[in-house]
C-alpha cells in the first residue's frame, strides 16, 4: 500500500483508536493505582511540617519548602511515583513539572482541572514504550493580594519591564532556578532513586510555565537535558536571541493547540518560528527537537492532555519509531479524510509513526493544483478559500509524497435586509418593530458558554431593517439574572456586542475584523437600569449620527441601534447593496469565577470572526428594495 493509499485508512484507524485509547487510559491509571496501593508505602521526605500524605499512596505531598530568599518563597511540592516503585531497586529519570497544583489527577482535582501528566505516563509504561519515570510537581504560591506568583518566578529580570514595578512582583526566574537547582532537586535526589545526571532530568510546563521550562533547559542544560513546553507564552522567541553560549545539547518537545491565540499573534505561529530557529542552529526534528499541533484545542489544560501521550513518548521512549505513512490534515478540525473549507484554514503535515505517534512537520511546504478555489498565505500555511469547488493539495516528507483532496464549500446564502416605510424611533420600545425573527437559543460552542442552562437563562431574538438615513437593528434579550454596572466593558458583565462589516465582498467574506473601528464597526454595551444613562463602549469613535440604547426589561434587556447610511456607503465604496453582522449577548451569572470576562458564558449568533472558525460571509445581509 502507496502513502496515498494509506491516508485515508491510516488517519481515519488512528483517530478511532485515539478515543479507545483514552478510555484504556482511564481504566490502566486506576489499575495501576491499585497495584500502587497494594505495595508496601513510599515513606514521605520529613519537613518542618506536622502533616503527612496517606499511606500506601504513589502520591507524596510535601508541605511548603523553604526557598532561602532565592524565590518567591516558599513552595509546596507533590511526588507522583511510578507504578510499583517500592518493589523495585532500580533507579528512574525525573520530570519536574511547573504550576505543580495543576499536575495530576489526585482527589483534590477533576479532568477540568488538571493536565493529568500520569494518566499518559501510566498507559505508555504499560505498553512497554517509555521508561516510567518520577514526577516532582511544585506548586505556585501566592503574594499578599492572593494572586499566583508564577509571574514572578517563571520570568528572568528585565530592567525594561521592572523599572516601574514593586519589588514583590518583579520577575525573578533566576532565583526561582536557583531554588530548584539547589533545593528541590537535591532533596528529590536524596530521598529516592534518581538518575540525577542532566540527560534524565526534564522541566515540564504549559504556557508562562511552558515558556520557563524553555528557558530554564535551554540556558541551563548543566541541570536540565530535557523539557517539555505545552503551549508556550510568545515571549519564547526571545530566549534565542539573549542566549550567549553554546546551543545546549537538550531534548525539547514544543506543542500547541490549533486555536491559541495571544495578543494578535498566535501560539503555534510563534512556536513555529522558534522551531525553525532551533533547526538553523543545528537541532534534528524527532532527534532532539519535536513539535505538534492539536487538532482543534484551545488554551485549556485538558487540551495538554491529549497531547501528553506523543510528549513523554518522544523524551522517554525507549526505541526509535517507525514512520508508517503521511498525513494532510487542516488543524482547525478532528474530522479525518478529505480537507473541506468554509474559512480560512491552518494545514500541516503529520508524520504518522507506529503506537499512534504524531509529529507535525514545521518545515513542510505545500502546493495548491487549482489556485482559483483555494490559495496558499505565505509562510503560515494557512488556506483561503477563493471560490466554490474542488482540488488537490500536495506535500512531501522523508523523499515520500502526500497529495489530500481539498473541498470549498460555498458560503452561506445572504440574508434579506427589507426596507421600512414606518418612522423608527430608537427608544427601546420594539412596538415600531415586525417580528424579531431570528433567534438565537443554542450554543455553537460549549467552550463558549460552559455555565449556560438554557434558553431561559439567556437567549435573544433580533431584526435589520432600513430607510434612507440609517440601518437599524433590534436584539431582544431574555437574562434571567442581570448584572450590569456602568464602569465595566459590556464583556466584563452582561452585556452585548454588535459587529458590523460593510466593506466590499472581496475585503469581507473573510474578514477578521481584528481592527475594530477601522475594518468594522463595533456597538458594544451593557444595560441600563431604569433612571440611568449609558453611553455604549468608546462612544466617541463611533459613526457621527449613531443612535444607541440599551435598557432593562422584566425578563432582560432590549437594544435598538440606528447606524447612518452614510457609513455603509463610506465602507462599501459606493452605495451599500450588503453587509455582514455578528450578534454575541454575554452573560456573568453562575460564573464561579466573578468578574473575569473571558469567564462569562457568551451566545453568539454566528462563529467569532476574530478566530480560525470564521466562516466566510456568514451573518451576510442583502438589502431588499423599497416596496413601492
Amino acid at each position: 500500500m502507496n502513502v496515498v493509499t494509506s491516508l485515508s485508512c491510516s488517519s481515519q484507524a488512528v483517530r478511532i483508536a485515539s478515543v479507545l485509547a483514552r478510555l484504556f487510559v482511564l481504566m490502566a491509571t486506576v489499575a495501576c493505582l491499585q497495584s500502587c496501593a497494594s505495595k508496601p508505602s513510599v515513606q514521605p521526605v520529613t519537613t518542618n511540617a506536622s502533616t503527612n500524605p496517606p499511606q500506601n499512596s504513589r502520591y507524596v505531598f510535601l508541605p511548603p519548602i523553604d526557598d532561602n530568599g532565592v524565590s518567591s518563597g516558599a513552595h509546596a511540592v507533590t511526588i507522583c511515583l511510578p507504578p510499583g516503585y517500592a518493589s523495585t531497586d532500580r533507579r528512574y529519570p525525573v520530570i519536574y513539572v511547573l504550576d505543580g497544583e495543576m499536575a495530576f489527577l489526585t482527589a483534590q482535582h477533576g479532568m477540568w482541572d488538571a493536565i493529568g501528566y500520569e494518566m499518559a505516563h501510566d498507559q505508555l509504561v504499560h505498553e512497554g514504550l517509555i521508561e516510567p519515570a518520577i514526577f516532582v510537581a511544585v506548586h505556585n504560591n501566592f503574594d499578599s493580594e492572593g494572586r499566583f506568583n508564577r509571574g514572578v518566578d517563571y520570568r528572568r529580570a528585565d530592567p525594561e519591564a521592572d523599572k516601574d514595578t514593586p519589588p514583590a512582583r518583579r520577575w525573578n526566574g533566576e532565583g526561582f532556578y536557583k531554588y530548584l537547582s539547589q533545593t528541590i532537586k537535591p532533596l528529590i535526589d536524596r530521598t529516592y532513586r534518581t538518575r540525577p545526571e542532566p540527560a534524565s532530568t526534564g522541566l515540564a510546563g504549559f504556557s508562562l510555565s511552558g515558556l520557563a521550562a524553555f528557558w530554564m533547559t535551554y540556558e541551563h542544560p548543566e541541570t536540565f537535558g530535557m523539557a517539555l513546553c505545552q503551549s508556550p507564552a510568545p515571549p519564547i522567541k526571545d530566549v534565542l536571541d539573549r542566549h550567549k553560549g553554546p546551543v545546549p545539547k537538550v531534548r525539547l518537545w514544543l506543542d500547541a493547540g490549533s486555536r491559541e491565540a495571544h495578543n494578535g499573534s498566535t501560539i503555534p505561529q510563534t512556536a513555529i518560528a522558534v522551531s525553525h530557529k532551533l533547526l538553523s542552529l543545528g537541532f534534528r526534528q524527532n532527534d532532539n527537537l519535536a513539535f505538534y499541533i492539536g487538532h482543534n484545542q484551545g488554551h485549556e489544560k485538558f487540551d495538554c492532555n491529549q497531547r501528553m501521550r506523543g510528549a513523554l513518548y518522544f523524551l522517554l521512549r525507549t526505541r526509535q519509531p517507525e514512520l508508517t505513512g503521511l498525513e494532510i490534515v487542516e488543524t482547525g478540525t478532528i474530522d479525518p479524510g478529505p480537507i473541506r473549507l468554509n474559512r480560512t484554514g491552518n494545514v500541516a503535515l503529520e508524520a504518522v509513526y507506529d503506537n499512534w505517534f504524531r509529529l507535525t512537520d514545521f518545515t513542510a511546504r505545500f502546493e495548491i493544483t487549482d489556485p482559483t478555489v483555494a490559495t496558499l498565505l505565505p509562510v503560515s500555511n494557512q488556506v483561503q478559500p477563493r471560490s466554490p469547488g474542488t482540488t488537490t493539495i500536495i506535500s512531501s516528507f522523508a523523499g515520500r509524497r502526500v497529495e489530500q483532496q481539498l473541498v470549498v464549500d460555498p458560503p452561506p446564502s445572504p440574508l434579506p435586509c427589507d426596507a421600512t416605510t414606518r418612522r423608527v424611533v430608537v427608544d427601546g420600545d420594539l412596538s415600531d418593530w415586525p417580528d424579531r425573527s431570528i433567534k438565537v437559543d443554542a450554543t455553537l460552542k460549549t467552550r463558549d458558554a460552559p455555565y449556560w442552562t438554557g434558553p431561559a437563562d439567556l437567549s435573544y431574538r433580533f431584526a435589520c431593517q432600513y430607510d434612507e438615513q440609517f440601518l437599524y437593528i433590534a436584539v431582544e434579550t431574555v437574562d434571567d439574572q442581570l448584572r450590569s454596572v456602568p464602569d465595566k466593558d459590556p464583556w466584563l458583565q452582561d452585556g452585548i456586542e454588535v459587529r458590523v462589516d460593510a466593506r466590499p465582498t472581496d475585503q469581507r467574506l473573510l474578514g477578521k475584523g481584528d481592527k475594530e473601528g477601522q475594518d468594522l464597526l463595533l456597538v458594544a454595551m451593557s444595560p441600563a437600569h431604569p433612571g440611568e444613562k449609558r453611553l455604549p463602549y468608546q462612544a466617541a469613535q463611533l459613526p457621527s449620527g449613531t443612535q444607541v440604547i440599551c435598557k432593562v426589561t422584566p425578563g432582560g434587556y432590549i437594544t435598538e441601534i440606528a447606524i447612518p447610511v452614510a457609513y455603509l456607503n463610506t465602507k462599501a465604496g459606493k452605495t451599500w447593496t450588503d453587509f455582514r453582522l455578528n450578534i454575541v449577548v454575554n452573560d456573568l451569572d453562575n460564573n464561579p469565577t466573578g468578574s473575569k470576562g473571558f469567564q462569562t458564558d457568551k451566545l453568539w449568533w454566528q462563529p467569532d470572526w476574530r478566530y480560525s472558525e470564521n466562516i466566510w460571509g456568514s451573518g451576510t445581509f442583502k438589502r431588499q428594495p423599497a416596496l413601492q
